[in-house]
Formats: C-alpha cells, sequence, structure tokens
C-alpha cells in the first residue's frame, strides 16, 4: 500500500506548489481541490434526492446521488459544499470510507490538497458558522476512517496572516480577489461579526488557522507542521524525510 499525503494551510500558503513538488519527488498523484477527477473532493457537484435525468451520476449515496452537469444543463438539487452541515458531513465521511477500502489496495502514493481541514472549517466555520465542536467532530471522524492507512498531514502554516495574505491578494487575478473576499465576508461567520473587505478577510483566516492547528494536534495522525511564510516548506521537508529516513537505515 502506498502513502496518503494530505496538504493543508490557508489560502496562499503554498499548498498547490508544495504538492507538485512533492509528487514529482514521490513519483505519486496528485489531485487539487478543484480536480474532477479527485476520489473523495466533490467540486461543482450536486446532491439530489430524486434520481436525475440528466447529468452524470457519479454515486449513489446518503439517500441521494451525487451528479455533475455538463455546461449549459439545468443544475438541479444543491451544491454538496452548500448542504445543511450535518448531511455534508455524512456525505463526506462515507465518500471516505468507501476511497479508504480502494487505496488499501493501491501501491502508489496520492497527494490531496484541503481535503482533510480546508473544507470542514470553510464549509461549517465560514460559511455556516456551525458549532467549533460539530466541526471538530467532522474531523475527528474523517481522521478515524483515515487512521488504517496511516497518511501523512503536512501543514503549511503562516506566522504572520495580515502581512502575507495582502502580498498573495495583490498578485492574483482581479475575479480572484473579489471572489474570495465575498466569500470570506458573506458568509454567516463574518455578517455575524462584522467583518468586511481584505482586512475582515485576514481575521477570518487568522481564526480558522488558529481552530485548524489546534485541532491537528488532537487528531491519531502523523502530522507535520512547516512555517511557511518565507515559502521553503518544500526544502524543510526534504530535510526531514531525509532525517527520517537516515533513522530508519540505522541499526
Amino acid at each position: 500500500m502506498g502513502r496518503l499525503w494530505l496538504i493543508e494551510g490557508l489560502p496562499g500558503s503554498g499548498k498547490s506548489t508544495f504538492a507538485e513538488k512533492l509528487c514529482a519527488m514521490i513519483q505519486g498523484a496528485f489531485y487539487s481541490e478543484v480536480d474532477a477527477a479527485h476520489p473523495v473532493d466533490v467540486h461543482d457537484v450536486y446532491w439530489v434526492n430524486e434520481r436525475p435525468s440528466h447529468g452524470t451520476i457519479l454515486e449513489e449515496i446518503e439517500g441521494g446521488w451525487l451528479v455533475r452537469y455538463e455546461e449549459g444543463e439545468e443544475r438541479i438539487g444543491t451544491d454538496v459544499y452548500e448542504l445543511p452541515f450535518p448531511l455534508h458531513t455524512r456525505i463526506m465521511c462515507e465518500r471516505w470510507r468507501r476511497y479508504v477500502k480502494r487505496f488499501e489496495q493501491e501501491e502508489g502514493d496520492v497527494v490531496f490538497e484541503c481535503a482533510l481541514l480546508q473544507n470542514p472549517f470553510t464549509i461549517g466555520m465560514v460559511a455556516q458558522d456551525v458549532s467549533l465542536e460539530a466541526i471538530d467532530a467532522y474531523v475527528q471522524a474523517i481522521a478515524s476512517i483515515l487512521k488504517p492507512i496511516e497518511p501523512t498531514v503536512v501543514y503549511l502554516e503562516l506566522n504572520d496572516v495580515a502581512r502575507i495574505f495582502p502580498i498573495i491578494y495583490d498578485e492574483r487575478p482581479i475575479a480572484w480577489q473579489h471572489g474570495f473576499v465575498e466569500y470570506y465576508t458573506t458568509g454567516v461567520y463574518a455578517l455575524k461579526r462584522n467583518l468586511a473587505d481584505v482586512s475582515g478577510t485576514v481575521t477570518v483566516l487568522e481564526e480558522r488557522q488558529r481552530h485548524e492547528l489546534d485541532l491537528l494536534d488532537w487528531l491519531p495522525l502523523r502530522h507535520i507542521r512547516i512555517q511557511n511564510d518565507e515559502r521553503s516548506s518544500f526544502e524543510e521537508l526534504t530535510k526531514l524525510i531525509e532525517e527520517e529516513s537516515s533513522r530508519s537505515c540505522k541499526p
């Protein structure tokens, strides 16, 4: 069986670049958060509680069907990321269970980004402002499902979000800038706390990272935290892997 790598961190922390370099080094398969072929994540996928007459059915799950529509097709159902949190968590936990059974038969390494922490916190905290206890329980459930295959979580941490995020923001296209800030400041979490604009987005990101790191320390999974304000994360991981290999080779 190969190893599953879960790359986590805030937007702009270098996850995608890091994941691509790691994938090349280990000669594994990389699935980004928006990859239509992702074995677990469900970007632009809808849940329908009656069998649909059009669209591509991905699987039957939780008394309904996951469906992806082609451009121009009528979209019925609800985006999985916009479902009520309890139903969303049940669907995703079942996706993880099914994937772990398949992964146990695989030989190669696989790299995911954002699948363990980012999605639960953006949907549960940012968009819906459910209790932290509910988010923690969801992530703990995923971790329990994953424990038999012993994944490695790499968290790219930003020590100074208030300094780094505006730099990242300025580097991105205008459409990304508007869409990102809108998502983070029109969700229930920001609205309840009167957080707006880039400064409000930074506050939400800081809170999100704090909660993610607090939870990470409680998960029964091997994890590596790498401070990445200066974009040296891959060099740091390479050192850790080399040190680990050296220790394992000693009699």
